[in-house]
């Protein structure tokens, strides 16, 4: 193999390694529309199990007692905590055995999941700062 050759082979795979990063780094990224009805809103009243504070996006895991008496495991997804931050939520937002409610987007396929938008204690104070609300 010649010289001009091994360097096309080169740059070739440089090339296709570096589509690949941006194509991989696209699907990471996806959109709310794919997973929750964003035009629809419910509220969901439980207590907290786990709050986990990392990137991507924060999760918040809470259980609901339901009009049988059974209980639902949920999982809540919100942004990252770099912008909860700026909305004034902390790692310590949420402790276990807390009662919370949440308003959000559900899920598309019925399940026990949903995107939070608006989060309370249970004294009725807010959690938070909404998206869009300036001070």
């Amino acid at each position: 193999m010649s010289l001009r050759e091994l360097l096309r082979s080169r740059i070739r795979t440089v090339c296709f390694a570096g589509l690949a990063a941006c194509a991989l780094t696209a699907a990471a990224h996806h959109s709310s529309s794919l997973y929750y009805a964003v035009e629809e809103r419910i509220t969901v009243t439980g207590e907290v199990t786990e709050f986990l504070f990392a990137n991507p996006h924060a999760i918040l895991k809470f259980e609901v007692t339901d009009e049988n008496g059974a209980i639902q495991p949920w999982v809540a997804e919100t942004t990252s905590p770099s912008l909860l931050r700026r909305r004034g939520w902390s790692r310590q937002s949420f402790e276990p055995g807390q009662t919370v409610t949440l308003e959000g987007m559900p899920s598309l396929d019925g399940s026990w999941l949903m995107r939070i938008t608006r989060a309370w204690r249970e004294d009725g104070s807010e959690i938070g700062i909404p998206s869009g609300i300036d001070e």
